[in-house]
């Protein structure tokens, strides 16, 4: 398994490179396609909880959580939550109508069997996530009870919002390492109804599903791994819309009337990532070198631009737009001080790795390695594939990188109990920290933080956890872009941005009020006619602009460690 697939989302938050062959225009009636085609870097396998790398988007047409992060309103499977006074007991209420692809009704017996089940198999993204459980229990038919070792105020969106639940009655009694066999059976809004190994996936809409029928009848996503060869056909108008943030550059290159752009915060970032295991950057006076070497808005408008949604990520390792976000700046820019520093430490040349067809990150390393030459460093750019990057980072063996430009998952913005899985000293608590970090100081801050009730504490605690990463700087963030998903709407236009997010969220593929107890009453959306041709969907949560942007982001799920 690769290391940027162990990564991947998260985040993963990436985004996604969506193409669509648009040989016949397709007719849209009422915001509903009948086809479309999404072009995905990689066969992923089943799709199953168990077995993506980087499909969690995917993972989530299938499967559904019991909350859903963003939007108006985040119950999903859930119809309600409620904790008690102390805070170590959580009811959850599921919503009336819920069933699995094969006809099943979703009960409080499937929940209890899901969380179990991740519990005792451990998986990288959903375990360690289950730290607070102590043990879960059936009320009744609809409602599941999570008893806590301690109050968890993050509680509702990690796990509750992050966990898929699973059909019991396919995978009890599985053995470890076994999935239920043939294609996945979830309750989601589609069924993966065919993977053609190496060539495609195709989903087929839920015409049952609670939340009503999709707008979007089949999906069709061929693997196709060539951004830059994706931007051409978008703008060649071969592709309907592409479910990635783009900069300003590529906007200019396909802007034309046809095409419309959703822009708006968008907290999948970018950071340089620092080997702590060995010279040179075993160090902290090392580290604080690069950083204070860094003039983050420097790199933020060469390499993504102005606008009023991109941001230098000077205010911690989280979106300075977001709720945990510094209340001030904690990056410095020093570049005097770097300058002597460097010339004190007498560091060996630094060399800055960098994904070879992500043309962000890419530019990313060339100004981080500008700003270290200019601080004195002697410092180079290596671009390379994304299997040459994954063995760096340690996919097989021990890590043999110093540097790496790498994205920042959006999960840490919506809720930075998730730092603990990227900064984390215990491993099997902490799948995501390949920097080799390790701050007896922060485990004590992110632990307090996950059980502090009152929010102005809880916030004070997050705060110092960015501050202490600030100072220990394992990992430099750079930037955030802003979220700019451009699309054709003749094709679809019922997209719906959700603020950090983007527009890929498979809200955008339902039109039923999803706060109401059951479907919107009422005939389902009308298809476009049979035959019409293709339009896209995003289906992504993480940034992508090119494939090593799904291939190392942090959020997708690594293939599960059996244990």
């Amino acid at each position: 398994m690769t290391t940027g697939r162990r990564l991947a989302c998260l985040l993963v938050a990436a985004g996604l490179l969506a193409a669509c062959s648009t040989q016949a225009q397709a007719q849209v009636e009422g915001n509903t396609a009948e086809r479309i085609r999404i072009a995905w870097p990689a066969d992923d396998g089943t799709l199953t909880p168990y077995t993506f790398d980087i499909g969690y988007p995917l993972m989530t047409l299938v499967y559904d959580t019991l909350f859903w992060r963003g939007g108006d309103t985040d119950e999903w499977l859930a119809r309600r939550l409620r904790r008690s006074q102390a805070g170590r007991r959580v009811e959850v209420l599921l919503r009336e109508g819920a069933r699995w692809h094969d006809g099943r009704p979703l009960t409080a017996r499937d929940v209890k069997f899901s969380f179990d089940y991740y519990a005792e198999r451990y998986n990288p993204r959903f375990t360690p996530q289950l730290e607070a459980i102590e043990s879960t229990e059936v009320v009744d038919r609809r409602t599941v009870a999570f008893n806590l070792r301690h109050p968890s105020p993050g509680f509702r969106d990690l796990p509750l919002s992050d966990v898929p639940i699973l059909p019991r009655h396919l995978w009890r009694g599985l053995g470890r390492g076994e999935t239920p066999p043939g294609l996945p059976v979830g309750s989601g809004p589609y069924r993966l109804v065919e993977r053609t190994p190496g060539e495609r996936y195709v989903f087929r809409a839920n015409d049952d599903y609670f939340l009503g029928r999709p707008r979007v009848r089949t999906l069709e996503l061929p693997f196709n791994r060539d951004f830059d060869e994706t931007v051409r056909q978008l703008a060649s108008r071969d592709l309907d819309m592409i479910p990635a943030t783009l900069s300003d550059r590529v906007q200019e290159e396909i802007r034309e009337s046809s095409f419309e752009t959703e822009q708006g915060l968008y907290y999948t970032g970018t950071s340089l990532m620092l080997n702590l295991r060995e010279p040179p950057f075993d160090s902290a006076r090392a580290r604080r070198a690069v950083s204070e070497a860094l003039d983050l808005r420097r790199i933020t408008r060469a390499t993504v631009g102005v606008s009023e949604n991109s941001f230098a990520a000077d205010r911690g390792y989280v979106h300075p737009q977001s709720g945990p976000a510094s209340e001030g700046e904690l990056h410095r820019f020093d570049l005097e001080r770097a300058r002597a520093e460097f010339a004190a430490l007498d560091l060996p040349p630094i060399t800055v790795l960098a994904p070879d067809n992500d043309p962000v990150r890419r530019t990313a390393g060339e100004q981080v390695v500008l700003a270290l030459t200019r601080a004195g460093a002697d410092a180079e750019l290596e671009t390379m594939s994304a299997g040459e990057l994954d063995t760096a980072m340690g996919a097989n063996d021990t890590p043999t990188f110093q540097a790496a430009i790498r994205p920042i998952p959006s999960l840490a913005s919506y809720n930075p109990d998730f730092l603990r899985l990227l900064f984390g000293s215990q491993e099997r608590q902490a799948p995501f920290n390949y920097s080799g970090y390790r701050s007896e100081e922060f485990d004590r801050l992110a632990a307090a933080a996950a059980r502090e009730t009152n929010p102005n504490e809880r916030s004070q605690l997050i705060r110092r956890e960015l501050r202490l990463l600030a100072r220990d700087a394992p990992e430099v963030p750079l930037f955030y872009p802003e979220g700019a998903f451009v699309f054709r709407p003749s094709i679809y236009d019922g997209w719906d941005y959700v603020e950090g997010q983007g527009i890929l969220d498979k809200r955008s593929f339902l039109q039923t009020d999803i706060d109401a107890e059951a479907p919107r009453s009422g005939a389902a959306p009308p298809a476009a006619p049979a035959g019409a041709g293709v339009g896209v969907l995003g289906v992504v949560a993480l940034a992508m602009l090119g494939l090593v942007v799904v291939v190392i982001a942090v959020g997708a799920v690594r293939r599960a460690r059996q244990s």
